[in-house]
């Protein structure tokens, strides 16, 4: 031992305050104050160790560690918060008492399954290995654990690559109650060995101070020069039993446990002490003082409070992407596969960040990929794009590791199937990391998983998918995108997240060229957790992911031309699942079919038929289509039997739709054969003709050479399957043509025997279907009066021209601003500018609500559109708004205009509420519009400075739905007085301008909307004078002023820097006036519009105003 008095006195307090704590938490675990103990009493001397790291130095510890950890500075306090599991420990009581974490000291969490943490301190010594400051990694694990693979695939690990870091082995030749000499790499049935995988094994007597120091300072001092590894085996003595839970001497001989003593370190170094002049007496005064210390911190531990929750699994996502809007690329310039978008991708976020790895099997140029996907990144990034050995444990460890520095790994697994080798990591690491650690430890590792089958040549072990496995693993991302766009927005938020992601892409789906994307997959964004509607329509909700979606858009398109219409969807996401969609849907709908392509038995589609069971509140008829719970098949034919196939889920459809169903088979084809284009793997759907090495009139015969293709990995020469002359060539050089297209055709010797056409893709057999019945499922009947409608939403958008008074009073000589003020109370109102039209405003209201809502217009039932001001007769303004806004083709829903002016919006509330209340599961969609502008007489002072353009969209709503409302409302009170025009009239765009009688309309609207906002309280059984806010039509001041007067209630104003929007006013004052209420509050809603109509509604504030 060194003659340092510092030093020894610093190696003396770890050791002893390790031992110290040892003795603590025994007691409190027999005072069932605690409940787990893990000793580390003759291990102490690891603490030696702390004298040759730095700041910069990484440690991936053992449970025993405890001296190791205070000498690098773990407050005393932390052993026992740990123990005593409080809301302040490092793990917010989470983990076990003896598995550590501290961030600030590059102290990795430890976990229970032990040699994990070697393939972390790997990748985590490949990641700092080029550092300026040299840094260094310790991992220490016991000599059990050197028998763990993950371990011995570190050692391995850190050899090929020369990763700097020193393996600590703690050989106490037990691991629990199994003796370990002569059962390990460093200790062999015929004898010690000398080295491993290459690696010189350095040992040590743990317990001789001097020598232990020593080996450490040489095994660090070699790392930190070499940036290569060590391996060093301490010969140490277990000197306790291994928990609370054991008992060493009932495996352990009594003459063993007793020699065992003489091996103690702290003794060992208190002896040291003595030797360099320090009386027994100090001694014990220094440890007494100690003791002390750790009271203190268990006093301090036991005045803290429990964790009040068990945490969250995953990290919150980044606050943008609340606000972020999916993006999927330009269906217009679609040119890239979903295999050359996640190539672009890849390749953008490497040269934007130099954090970002890539690591996997045969990823490397010139092969980047056994399918494609990383060609050219290791040319374009050399050292960070590299082949990785052929361990999924490694891989995926490493990543772990390499996360843990900042890094943003991403790792590459070929084929799903081989994810189980890998699992050990995945459940216990990179799934538990943020939770375990509270959130200091973070790693958000990619993991890119290719799956999946439908493709010749797949078989058992190469078409797996696994979602359901890994979704169970709380903690972790799992996508599963189907086009190429999904795909690159998919992977995009993946980096954005920082959440551990498995992305799995459906490898038959890597090159199809009908779901390909734009150049521009920088912005392509899509949030984990949001489906997709692909189709819409309310006969039937399909939800399905991967692979089958195509198979299920075929079966829907098939039924649709039987008359029913399906809602389908694409989950994209399966850990978050999109809830709200499904349940939206099947709420419409009533039936559920759920398609994927993993296993029938706790598959996925499980948990969306319970989760629809349990939230939908109401019944659903429901059934599932999946893969049979056996392997999939080398032949393909019963690889398309088991899994689901386009006439499985006609099949399961037509069930639930209640069709008679037949299949009527193709005809034969007894023309010419056909010689097909062929790939070279699986993922290829097309290739392009490179040479035809035959001409029409040739003859051929099997096995000779006739055209070369090139394939999305290869060359291949395709061979003639028949022997024969060749008729005709339908394609040419440079041509791309689908795999198994024709190449050409051949009059077939009817000599020589044809060989059997191979069967590349599944037989589509025409399907007949009847119907049973009209696939009318009864709804839930609520009495009318029963029915709480509400509006759960409004949005509202105005003309983007700000006409000032002033603007506008050189028109008359003998007016100013004043005078429209005090005429009107207008100072300013909204006109559009060039570009807008009454069908921009509608399309931009609706849009705007539909996001505030998180909805898509397929969760809408009916869209009723209150107008005037039409730009077009037919289709309406609501057919026209609904098909823009539709994100999946034509939307499947009613949709109507009426026109009762400045009534409008209480006509179309009406109708609203009288639909909703036959459905109270529906939604209906309410949207106003009007411009107004263009169709006013500058000169004519009554009206052109009254009104303006606007429109609104607002979401109402039955007691189907979780949603809280804005507000309720009562069946509105709609009446009117018809005339002419000689009132009010408004005529077509270039017709005329609008005319008014201004004075005979001030006196009808102030008496009307009084006598119909009286007989709507009458009807709800309430008075004048129950009404806490009325919300009068917009159309001038002095109108407002006097129905408040003459009801003596409030009335809500926003006209002054608005104008008369006609059907708009209501909803706009709406927006304004209901953040001034409260929960309870009655609103009058009145409004008198030309025809002349009146209508009024009582509303009650809801609790979401």
């Amino acid at each position: 031992m060194t003659s340092d008095i510092p030093t020894m006195l610093r190696l003396h307090r770890a050791m002893f305050l390790a031992r110290e704590i040892d003795r603590v938490e025994q007691d409190l675990v027999k005072q069932g104050l605690a409940h787990f103990h893990v000793s580390g009493a003759g291990h102490e001397s690891t603490a030696l160790i702390a004298d040759y790291l730095g700041q910069q130095d990484w440690l991936h510890l053992h449970y025993r560690d405890k001296a190791l950890l205070l000498a690098r500075g773990l407050p005393l306090v932390e052993f026992f918060r740990s123990l005593l599991a409080t809301g302040p420990s490092h793990s917010a009581g989470r983990q076990m008492s003896a598995h550590y974490s501290a961030r600030e000291l590059n102290v990795a969490s430890m976990v229970g399954p032990v040699g994990n943490n070697a393939l972390h301190a790997v990748g985590n010594a490949q990641a700092v290995k080029f550092h300026p400051d040299s840094p260094v990694v310790i991992c220490c694990v016991g000599d059990g654990t050197t028998q763990q693979g993950e371990f011995l695939e570190a050692v391995g690990e850190a050899v090929r690559t020369g990763a700097p870091v020193v393996f600590v082995i703690q050989n106490n030749n037990w691991a629990i109650s199994t003796k370990t000499p002569g059962q390990t790499f460093f200790d062999l049935p015929t004898g010690p060995a000398g080295s491993f995988f290459g690696l010189p094994i350095r040992r040590v007597d743990g317990v001789d101070l001097a020598a232990t120091r020593a080996a450490f300072e040489s095994a660090v001092t070699h790392t930190r020069a070499t940036r290569g590894p060590a391996l060093l085996l301490m010969e140490l003595e277990r000197l306790s039993d291994h928990t609370n839970a054991d008992d060493q001497a009932l495996y352990r001989a009594a003459d063993e446990l007793k020699s065992g003593k003489s091996r103690d370190p702290l003794e060992a170094i208190r002896q040291s002490l003595r030797e360099s002049q320090m009386g027994d007496a100090a001694l014990a005064q220094l440890e007494t003082s100690l003791i002390a210390e750790v009271a203190a911190a268990v006093a301090e531990a036991r005045r803290e409070a429990v964790p009040e929750t068990a945490g969250q699994a995953k990290a919150p996502y980044p606050p943008e992407f609340a606000h972020a809007k999916e993006y999927r690329g330009d269906a217009k310039a679609s040119n890239l596969t979903m295999r050359e978008a996640l190539n672009r991708v890849l390749r953008d976020q490497l040269a934007a960040n130099r954090d970002v790895h890539l690591l996997g099997q045969d990823i490397e140029d010139p092969k980047g990929d056994v399918f494609g996907v990383t060609k050219g990144l290791s040319t374009a990034f050399p050292g960070r794009v590299r082949n990785a050995p052929l361990s999924e444990s490694t891989i995926v460890g490493t990543s772990i590791g390499r996360a843990l520095t900042g890094q943003r790994p991403v790792a590459f697994i070929q084929f799903a199937d081989f994810l189980p080798l890998g699992f050990n990591q995945i459940i216990s690491e990179l799934g538990s990391m943020y939770w375990r650690t509270d959130g200091s430890w973070q790693a958000p590792v990619i993991l890119m998983v290719s799956c999946g089958g439908y493709k010749a040549g797949l078989g058992p072990f190469h078409a797996q998918t696994l979602e359901s496995i890994l979704a169970h693993v709380p903690g972790i991302d799992v996508v599963m995108p189907s086009s190429a766009g999904d795909a690159a927005g998919l992977l995009n938020a993946a980096f954005q997240s920082k959440r551990p992601t498995v992305f799995l892409y459906p490898k038959s789906g890597l090159n199809l060229s009908d779901r390909r994307t734009s150049d521009d997959t920088a912005k392509q964004f899509v949030a984990p957790g949001k489906a997709r509607a692909v189709r819409q329509g309310n006969d039937l909700t399909l939800v399905t992911w991967g692979n089958p979606l195509t198979q299920s858009l075929l079966a829907a398109e098939t039924l649709s031309g039987a008359g029913a219409e399906l809602d389908v969807i694409d989950l994209r996401s399966i850990s978050p699942w999109d809830e709200d969609a499904v349940l939206r849907s099947v709420r419409r709908s009533k039936r559920l079919l759920v398609v994927h392509e993993d296993n029938h038995t706790a598959g996925f589609g499980a948990e969306v038929m319970a989760t629809v069971m349990e939230k939908a509140g109401l019944p659903v008829s429901a059934r599932r289509v999946t893969r049979d719970d056996i392997h999939v098949p080398f032949q393909f034919e019963r690889q398309i039997d088991t899994l689901p196939s386009y006439r499985r889920i006609m099949e399961a459809a037509a069930a639930l739709l209640e069709f008679d169903l037949a299949w009527e088979a193709p005809k034969a084809d007894a023309g010419p054969a056909a010689i097909a284009a062929i790939g070279s793997g699986p993922a290829d759907d097309e290739v392009e003709v490179v040479e035809l090495l035959v001409k029409p009139g040739d003859m051929i015969k099997t096995g000779d050479l006739v055209a070369v293709v090139e394939a999305t990995k290869a060359a291949v020469d395709v061979q003639a399957t028949v022997t024969g002359k060749v008729l005709s060539i339908p394609v040419e050089p440079k041509q791309k043509i689908a795999v198994g297209a024709p190449l050409m055709f051949v009059e077939a010797d009817a000599s020589v025997a044809r060989q059997q056409a191979t069967v590349t893709a599944e037989r589509i057999d025409k399907a007949i279907l009847k119907r049973r019945g009209a696939p009318q499922p009864a709804p839930v009947t609520i009495g009318r009066a029963e029915v709480p409608v509400g509006v759960a939403g409004i949005a509202g958008i105005t003309g983007g021209r700000k006409v000032h008074n002033a603007d506008l009073k050189g028109n008359w000589q003998t007016r100013d601003a004043g005078d429209i003020v005090k005429l009107t109370g207008i100072e300013s109102r909204r006109w559009v500018q060039p570009g807008e039209t009454v069908f921009s405003l509608a399309v931009s209201a609706t849009q705007k609500l539909l996001d505030e809502q998180q909805l898509e217009i397929g969760d809408i039932d009916l869209v009723i559109a209150a107008t005037g001001t039409p730009d077009v007769i037919t289709p309406s303004l609501a057919c026209r708004v609904a098909d823009a806004v539709s994100t999946a083709g034509r939307a499947s829903l009613p949709a109507y205009d009426i026109n009762a002016a400045c009534s409008g919006y209480l006509y179309a509330l009406a109708n609203a509420r009288d639909y909703v209340t036959n459905n109270p599961n529906a939604r209906v969609l309410v949207v106003t519009s009007e411009v107004l502008s263009p169709l006013l007489d500058q000169n004519d002072f009554n009206t052109a400075v009254l009104f303006a353009d606007a429109a609104t969209a607002s979401l109402v709503q039955g007691p189907g739905h979780e949603q809280p409302t804005l507000f309720t409302f009562a069946q509105p009170t709609i009446a009117g007085a018809p005339e002419s025009g000689e009132l009010l009239s408004v005529p077509r765009a270039g017709e005329g301008y609008i005319k008014m009688n201004g004075r005979e309309v001030f006196a009808d609207a102030v008496r009307a909307m009084s006598a119909t906002l009286t007989s709507a309280c009458a009807a709800e059984g309430i008075t004048m004078d129950d009404i806490d806010l009325m919300v009068p039509h917009q159309a001038n001041q002095r109108i407002i002023d006097a129905i408040a007067r003459r009801s003596g209630r409030p009335a809500h104003s926003i006209i002054r820097n608005l104008g008369n929007t006609s059907s708009s006013t209501i909803p706009l004052a709406l927006i304004d006036a209901l953040p001034t209420t409260k929960p309870g509050d009655r609103l009058g809603l009145v409004a008198f519009g030309g025809g002349i109509t009146y209508a009024a509604a009582i509303a009650t504030v809801g609790s979401e105003r």
